[in-house]
């Protein structure tokens, strides 16, 4: 009769399992990121108190795996920001919206979590791939129930915004894909059927600049000569094929709405303080109140608490639209301004300015791209929209930040320069 040794459960063989589950368990957390579910917050929460671990117990294997650059900057971020919060007297009423400079440095010790995946941003692009197929096909499932503007279980353009971040990460290169998400021009495409059947514009720009990238791509390799029938040819040509064939018929069901857009810009215009019958007027009213709430305390602002009261008591005159169902102001510069002031904007735009061109500086080719691309997604969504006072798009931001800056320094073998500035 044989008993179970204790070489059976040796620390290398947990170690071995770990690396395999690890990364099944990294795949699943952005998978379900952009689904309506905790289960991306659970399994990412599993990796953050394995991080914790790591860096508590072996700091030094913990840092190495870190661009330490990128985490000084961060810590500072998020310091800085707070500071200003408790300068301008905002916390502790102020605490959620105080609180999402934080997530920025919260999540660094995910990474040291996933120290046994062999390449987390890798896991990472897959879970978004397969995600994308999921929403997708939900998507044209809801419009043939009869559904107007799904929402996949949360606000339309919140959903599309999500969509969209997960969409342009899923463009950047993985090594040994699976065959069935080894693509990386089709899911691309795929998230733009999804963000179309929210019928969510102010995202198309980012979709309209990934599909000039790729035409262009197509175009320059043609006229060089370099246009041999490989995966990549192909995989774009029919990436385009069916992104052309499903949106035709979806159009017509987001026709209107795109019509609607330019009624909304003249009324908005001519009739900037009559009663609000559409969103930009709305959005309108809510601009030129934020700048004269602004101006009480431009440097450091006032925190985020009681804002919509005070865009309402700063309303035009002669507005009479409704103003108390929003709680921010529908433009990232102007809400980030109204909570930290414009110091509080200049901390956010170094912070990101660095870790975008970090990004770029050090990434290959599809980095580079999608660098643009996100800055596209910033602008585009932000200006019209509830960018950062959103946790789910906070920690997109946050995460992207992390796994790309991480990958650079020379996780995966595909990125691996010397970064020494």
């Amino acid at each position: 009769m044989h008993y179970l040794q204790p070489s059976t459960l040796s620390a290398k063989k947990i170690l071995l399992m770990r690396r395999r589950l690890d990364g099944l368990f990294f795949f699943l957390a952005a998978f379900f990121l952009p689904l309506p579910t905790e289960a991306s917050a659970i399994l990412l929460a599993i990796f953050l108190c394995m991080g914790l671990y790591v860096v508590v117990f072996k700091p030094r294997r913990a840092l190495s795996h870190l661009d330490t650059k990128f985490l000084l900057v961060t810590l500072m971020f998020s310091a800085s920001s707070v500071a200003i919060n408790l300068a301008n007297g905002s916390i502790p009423e102020d605490f959620r919206w105080s609180s999402y400079p934080l997530y920025y440095s919260f999540v660094i010790p995910i990474i040291f979590g996933a120290v046994l995946v062999r390449d987390p941003l890798r896991q990472f692009v897959l879970g978004t791939r397969a995600a994308l197929l999921v929403l997708a096909v939900w998507g044209l499932a809801e419009v043939a129930a009869g559904s107007l503007r799904p929402g996949f279980g949360a606000n339309p353009a919140n959903a599309a915004f999500s969509i969209t971040f997960i969409a342009v990460v899923s463009r950047l290169n993985v090594s040994s894909a699976p065959m069935l998400l080894s693509n990386r021009y089709v899911f691309f495409y795929l998230g733009l059927i999804a963000v179309l059947i929210t019928q969510t514009r102010a995202l198309l720009p980012v979709f309209a600049a990934g599909l000039a990238i790729d035409i262009f791509g197509l175009l320059r390799n043609k006229v060089s000569g370099r246009m041999p029938v490989n995966r990549r040819s192909i995989g774009v040509a029919v990436a385009l094929a069916s992104c052309l064939a499903i949106t035709s018929v979806i159009y017509p069901i987001y026709a209107d709405r795109i019509g609607s857009t330019f009624g909304e810009i003249r009324h908005a215009v001519q009739n900037s303080d009559s009663a609000a019958t559409n969103g930009l007027s709305i959005r309108f009213a809510q601009w030129r109140a934020a700048v004269n709430l602004i101006t009480e305390n431009p440097l450091i602002g006032r925190g985020g608490a009681g804002v919509s009261e005070e865009i309402v008591r700063h309303k035009p005159e002669g507005f009479s639209g409704d103003l108390t169902q929003f709680t921010f102001v529908h433009n990232f510069i102007l809400d980030e301004t109204i909570q930290r002031g414009l110091l509080g904007l200049a901390i956010l735009a170094g912070y990101f300015g660095f870790c975008l061109f970090r990004i770029y500086r050090f990434g290959d080719a599809t980095m580079k791209e999608n660098v643009l691309l996100i800055l596209v997604l910033t602008f585009s969504f932000g200006l019209l929209h509830y960018l950062l006072v959103k946790d789910r798009h906070v920690i997109l931001y946050a995460l992207y930040f992390l796994l790309l800056t991480t990958a650079n320094h020379g996780w995966r073998a595909p990125y691996n320069p010397k970064i020494t500035g």
